[in-house]
């Protein structure tokens, strides 16, 4: 999936919540929609390293699922399946590899990060 793919799914997402032509108060409120997400999830990501690294397959699975749904609400599909399938292999007793896991979390993190932070502005006008 290319990014203008994952950018057209974010807006899909967006205009789902706003609508299709959002007027001021709904634009306001999808920035901020956007920059709640942005703001929490690298630290969601790190704690995810931790428990990864820790090998508390509970902690991993609810920590994953939690952030399945953050992504998935604000339409980054991609990244809410990476978590997705963190959440189903600690479901099936297995601890993803760490540092594979956290890699593609990392890329796409800061691809959905850009378009959001694009975004974002494209709000603010």
């Amino acid at each position: 999936m290319d990014v203008s793919t994952r950018e057209g799914e974010i807006r899909a997402r967006l205009a789902d919540i706003g609508g299709d032509e959002p007027g001021p108060a709904e634009r306001e409120l999808l920035a901020r929609l956007i920059r709640s997400f942005a703001g929490k999830v690298p630290g969601g990501v790190d704690r995810l390293a931790e428990l990864l690294r820790g090998g508390d397959l509970a902690a991993v699975r609810d920590h994953a699922h939690g952030l399945k749904g953050s992504a998935s609400n604000i339409g980054a599909g991609t990244l809410s399946g990476i978590f997705a399938e963190v959440e189903q292999s600690a479901r099936d007793g297995v601890i993803p590899d760490a540092d594979l896991t956290l890699g593609r979390v990392c890329a796409e993190q800061a691809l959905v990060l850009g378009l959001l932070e694009g975004l974002a502005r494209e709000m603010d006008q």
